[in-house]
């Protein structure tokens, strides 16, 4: 049993001070800080199991950060499809309070395609056993302070191997358990775009939606991207927009030409999320509202690449007032150089070239981004003034409400797995937890 205390604990809709978050695998619940404080002094001991004390000193304390949408960090994309690209993704993501994510496909030739999903089909059913098998609770009590806590907006590759709370085990071991963050399933970005909004997906390997390419895999994709305008007509769309929602995918709308009518129709025909909103879509016109258009005059859920590079803070504030927290998730769409120094890098088979914090291809199409969801989550909240609880709920309850699973994730309910993540003003990640274990550490959080 852990007891996180002195922490301010981040609520869909409040923070609560003055309390204790208690959890083992799975959050047990909130108590007063009174209740935590007398139950230690009896016996250092909650309900006759053992306690463990955590001093959050201050910090924010809120369900583990969901990242719907990443292709790559810390030098591994999910498009490498070897043995160590996600659990070497899973191992940096802690570092900025990820706690699961959806390894996100490129549009390129359909075996790869395929050996890229396979490797998730395969790492989430390991997942599911191994963290079942291999759990060990913390046994010491931790005493962190926050002083001197690394303020730095990028987690640094050297920590990559000095992940806390994993037992020494082999590498082979390590990365069938997956040393940090959890993978959900994968998001499906190509081929089913348009070659006009194509940006930085490979326009060879563009094909038009069937069900017959996705439907061997339907049990690892959760959401498929669609230019809706690509099909022949409305009742192929409807068919094909049916035949993912029966396999509980969720279609989203992006890399796409379509005009306001056609976007907003997919929308009432079952899409209900649109991808990177403002990026590789038609724009809003006064005279023809495009994609972007129908995204803000609809419910459809929208994604958002907060790096102030995608899309202007400007255009965040308008957003944030048309959506509201409820309609807004936010995400990196990050590739492989995330995490990494500024220099020459590669998606989707493309060379690409960081500089400054903005990856583009030579012809100088954006191409994905660098941003940390930590570091996105912050710049949001600058551009906005969205309050702490409506940026959390930006990158926690949105995805897991979306994806079927706010009973498992993205919250801080009792009965849901203990992902946590300890973070400060700046957003700068202390600490977090995966199913109830310490998978990362601030080095300066000690």
């Amino acid at each position: 049993m852990h007891a996180i205390r002195n922490g301010r604990i981040v609520l869909n809709d409040k923070i609560l001070d003055g309390c204790a978050l208690l959890f083992d695998r799975k959050i047990i619940g909130i108590v007063s800080r009174e209740t935590l404080d007398s139950a230690w002094e009896k016996g250092k001991c909650w309900q006759g199991k053992p306690l463990t004390l955590t001093d959050a000193r201050g910090a924010y304390v809120s369900p583990g950060f969901i990242n719907l949408h990443i292709h790559g960090c810390a030098g591994a994309d999910t498009m490498d499809a070897t043995e160590d690209t996600l659990a070497v993704m899973s191992r940096f993501l802690v570092q900025t309070g990820v706690t699961a994510f959806l390894p996100t496909t490129m549009t390129c030739a359909k075996a790869d395609v395929y050996k890229a999903l396979q490797r998730i089909r395969e790492t989430m059913t390991v997942i599911t056993r191994r963290r079942d098998e291999k759990h060990e609770p913390a046994q010491t009590e931790q005493k962190p302070t926050i002083e001197a806590v690394n303020t730095s907006d990028t987690p640094s590759s050297e920590h990559f191997p000095a992940v806390t709370g994993i037992s020494a085990k082999t590498e082979e071991e390590n990365h069938c358990l997956l040393p940090g963050a959890k993978v959900l399933g994968a998001y499906l970005e190509g081929p089913f775009i348009s070659r006009q909004y194509k940006g930085a997906q490979k326009e060879e390997f563009i094909t038009q939606a069937d069900f017959a390419f996705i439907k061997d895999f339907a049990d690892v994709i959760k959401v498929v991207v669609l230019a809706p305008e690509t099909l022949k007509d409305a009742l192929t769309r409807g068919e094909f927009i049916e035949q993912c929602r029966t396999h509980h995918m969720i279609v989203s709308l992006g890399h796409s030409a379509a005009e306001y009518d056609t976007a907003l129709q997919a929308i009432r025909e079952g899409a209900s999320h649109v991808t990177h909103l403002c990026n590789a879509m038609t724009g809003l016109h006064h005279r023809n509202p495009g994609l972007l258009g129908a995204a803000l005059d609809s419910p459809a859920m929208c994604e958002l690449i907060a790096d102030d590079l995608h899309v202007h803070p400007a255009v965040q504030r308008l957003i944030y007032r048309m959506k509201g927290a409820a309609g807004i998730e936010l995400i990196t769409d990050s590739m492989r150089a995330c995490g990494l120094p500024d220099g020459i890098s590669e998606l989707g088979g493309q060379t690409v070239y960081v500089k400054d914090g903005a990856a583009r291809l030579a012809d100088g199409t954006i191409a994905g981004s660098v941003v940390t969801l930590n570091r996105a989550m912050a710049n949001f909240r600058n551009n906005t003034g969205a309050t702490v609880p409506e940026v959390v709920r930006m990158v926690t309850e949105n995805q897991a409400q979306e994806l079927g699973l706010f009973e498992k994730i993205g919250s801080l309910s009792p009965g849901a797995a203990a992902d946590i993540t300890l973070f400060n003003e700046n957003f700068t990640v202390l600490c977090t937890y995966v199913d109830g274990r310490e998978v990362y550490k601030n080095p300066a959080f000690r």
